[in-house]
């Protein structure tokens, strides 16, 4: 599902922005409406760093691969020692701990945070998060070279242009990465194994309880429903921010 989640999370940026800016009088630009894209594009791939097969996990190589084999082993680690005896006999591993909104806000804000009082710290944030959002996005393109994504130099250079630019800020930086995170998770919440997006609260005495949408709106994995949903965002991304910009 990587460049499904890509595509909500680069729409889910340029609506937020265009929200903000219309609600608070905040002058947003093209330039804040490509970092918002970016950065919640790339961000809605992390909750899967849980899975070792997926985009985010493979992304750049052995330091992702580490990432995920930590991000997985915490995940069961949280599962067991919060799990009741309600809860199903599951690893704990792929759409637990990363799958919920509450570490979608704490990394926002620990990330935001060490962005605002970091300058690189600001630099490495956004650079990660634009690189997965171009092999996610590239991953919509019909099979090619530009369906691997752009190579890192490539969000390195973006990654100049808004970090040293003055575009991207560490509060902007936390809440677009923030967002789409959380956007990942409504987005596994359509399907048919959701997600626990209620922990740590109990549903019907389980912590870790799969929530979702009504079963008869959920689809499978790679089903049509996934690919309008997919195209529609990559198509709507665009005329948003071209509507706000024209406002």
């Amino acid at each position: 599902m990587a460049p499904s989640h890509a595509a909500t999370g680069a729409l889910a940026g340029v609506a937020a922005t265009a929200a903000a800016s219309a609600l608070f009088g905040w002058p947003a630009g093209f330039a804040d409406l490509a970092a918002s894209a970016g950065i919640g594009a790339g961000a809605a791939l992390l909750p899967d760093l849980d899975h070792p097969r997926s985009t985010a996990s493979r992304s750049l190589g052995p330091a992702t691969a580490l990432a995920s084999r930590a991000a997985r082993a915490a995940s069961a680690a949280v599962h067991r020692a919060t799990r009741t005896p309600a809860d199903g006999p599951g690893d704990g591993r792929h759409r637990y701990l990363l799958h919920t909104p509450v570490v979608a806000v704490a990394a926002g804000t620990v990330l935001g945070l060490l962005a605002t009082a970091w300058l690189p710290g600001l630099a490495a944030v956004v650079w990660f998060t634009l690189a997965l959002a171009v092999q996610g996005l590239g991953r919509a393109l019909p099979d090619g070279p530009g369906r691997r994504g752009a190579p890192p130099p490539l969000a390195g250079g973006a990654t100049v242009l808004l970090v040293w630019g003055g575009v991207s800020t560490g509060p902007h930086a936390g809440a677009a990465l923030a967002l789409g995170m959380l956007v990942h998770d409504l987005g596994d919440a359509l399907t048919r194994s959701a997600v626990p997006l209620a922990w740590p609260l109990r549903v019907r005495g389980r912590r870790w309880a799969m929530v979702g949408a009504p079963r008869p709106m959920r689809f499978t994995t790679g089903s049509r429903p996934e690919y309008l949903i997919r195209w529609a965002c990559l198509l709507a991304t665009p005329v948003l921010g071209a509507a706000h910009l024209a406002a």
